[in-house]
């Protein structure tokens, strides 16, 4: 089962791993609060967490 994060905006927060439902849930409640923020899969993101760890490594 795919799992979903919300990042928000305002805050700079990110959520913890959610199923679609409650996710999409989640931003319709923030919609209504007027808080920006948007959905991701779990996977995205580590992923592109695991390239930036990466990619800042080997700069020095």
């Amino acid at each position: 089962m795919n799992k979903y994060i919300i990042i928000r905006y305002d805050n700079k927060s990110i959520s913890p791993p959610m199923s679609k439902h409650e996710a999409i849930a989640k931003l319709k409640e923030y919609n209504k609060k007027g808080i920006s923020s948007y959905l991701i899969s779990k996977n995205t993101y580590q992923d592109i967490n695991h390239i930036n760890k990466n990619n800042t490594s080997s700069i020095k």
